[in-house]
């Protein structure tokens, strides 16, 4: 492996947002509207704290770990077996999500868009484009999700002024108004899609600042989850929540209700060529962190060696994974959530007690490395007028809290909501006004940390 392989925080940021929104969109909304209707927009609470925890987690792992990803990190503390099992476990979810995405692209276009084209065609396409860049890095990746999921941004809100002569706000009237079972439910559901944010430890050797990766997983995030938060409640607003919650893609159905004029009615063409791209960066970020933990397990940094054998593996077991889209929706929407939750808990407290008691053990060489990751910590004077204000932790800090309130108001909402309609409709604009203002705060994060570290 290739020790001066680089990316940015940026980039990274971009990657994990990428990572958040790609999969998610073909096959969460459905499920998420019938089990929570008009409060299906609140189902990613959750969410945002588990991927929290996950960034402070591999912030903590580079601290104290730096230039080495969550393999090698999982082989110097618990051993060569132990090592190897964790790892095992960790390959083995990247798999799946790998599967079921190429999986999933490979259905949505043979429904969609090629009718004709057999499915083990759709599935070797992806599987070419796996080989090229399998032999590259994700620098290279995080280089073309770069030009490509800015425009998905952009795309994404733009969608509702296009739609504002579709948007009819009373069909997701009145809001706060499900039972906590089901809004609960819905919740645990998201936790599958962010879940796919641990692929991001394969590459924490190619940054070197523990803030940077924990601002950076944190702002990219909360991107992606502001972003699906914004279209279900685009969906919810023009077509209701009734009809969605029967539809495979409710999101492909939303832009077709776009019509700007007479003559541009067919804007999902557009849109599809700015978000498969997208897509298809995830899932080469993911096949290359298979690469990454295999070549741990076989101490072969040379990773390109077994590109093509892996990728014609995955091929394989894509074509042999799902039989229907009815088997692929339900695997991603309630066995994902079960794997994340089964092993990712697990994964993240070996390893955290692990590396407490090797802390122990060199105490003199953790103070070394804790205080220069600390460094970075301080903003310098060549900070901003807002930024002056607030440090990074304090900009971390606020973020939280804010979050929290967030969540405070959901739990007044769900209390009240359906005595009276007008706390539920204050609540509501209560979180998704939390929510705007934690991703301002997370930029803010991003900003800090450059900031401090181009003043050393």
């Amino acid at each position: 492996m290739d020790r001066k392989q680089v990316i940015n925080q940026r980039q990274l940021a971009w990657l994990a947002s990428s990572v958040i929104t790609s999969g998610g969109i073909l096959t969460l909304q459905n499920v998420l509207i019938r089990v929570s209707e008009m409060d299906a927009w609140f189902s990613y609470i959750l969410s945002i704290f588990y991927i929290f925890v996950i960034a402070a987690f591999f912030g903590y792992l580079v601290k104290m770990f730096p230039q080495r990803n969550i393999f090698e990190i999982s082989m110097l503390l618990l051993g060569r077996w132990g090592g190897t099992v964790v790892n095992l476990l960790i390959l083995f979810h990247f798999w799946q999500i790998l599967v079921q995405d190429m999986s999933s692209a490979s259905k949505y276009n043979s429904t969609l868009l090629l009718h004709n084209t057999p499915l083990e065609i759709l599935v070797l396409v992806p599987c070419l484009y796996l080989i090229y860049f399998g032999r590259s890095s994700v620098e290279i990746v995080a280089r073309v999700n770069d030009m490509f999921y800015p425009l998905f941004v952009i795309a994404t809100l733009l969608m509702p002024l296009l739609l504002s002569n579709e948007f009819n706000l009373q069909l997701s009237m009145p809001v706060l108004t499900m039972p906590f079972q089901q809004l609960a439910f819905s919740n645990l559901l998201t936790i599958g899609s962010a879940g796919d944010i641990f692929i991001l430890g394969a590459f924490l050797h190619m940054l070197f600042n523990a803030n940077h990766i924990r601002s950076a997983i944190r702002y990219g995030s909360l991107l992606g989850i502001f972003l699906f938060t914004l279209i279900i409640f685009l969906i919810l607003t023009v077509l209701g929540p009734k009809m969605p919650a029967n539809f495979i893609y409710p999101f492909y159905n939303l832009v077709q209700m776009i019509h700007v004029t007479d003559f541009l009615d067919r804007l999902d063409i557009v849109l599809l060529t700015i978000w498969l791209p997208v897509l298809a960066c995830k899932m080469i970020a993911i096949y290359l962190a298979i690469l990454l933990g295999i070549s741990s397990i076989i101490k072969e940094r040379n990773y390109p060696i077994i590109n093509k054998q892996v990728a014609l593996l995955v091929g394989f077991t894509t074509i042999l994974s799902f039989k229907s889209i009815t088997e692929l929706l339900a695997f991603a929407n309630f066995s994902m959530p079960i794997i994340v939750l089964a092993y990712q808990p697990l994964v993240i407290g070996i390893l955290f007690a692990a590396s407490k008691i090797k802390q122990r053990k060199q105490a003199h060489q953790v103070v070394a490395t804790g205080g220069s990751a600390n460094s970075t910590v301080t903003p310098t004077q060549q900070t901003t007028k807002i930024t002056v204000r607030f440090s990074y932790k304090q900009w971390v800090w606020l973020g939280n809290i804010l979050m929290v309130f967030s969540t405070f108001c959901i739990a007044i909402g769900l209390a009240f909501g359906k005595y009276y309609p007008i706390i539920g409709t204050a609540c509501a604009l209560c979180f998704g006004s939390c929510l705007f203002l934690t991703l301002l705060t997370t930029y803010m994060e991003v900003n800090v940390s450059k900031q401090s570290e181009a003043g050393k």
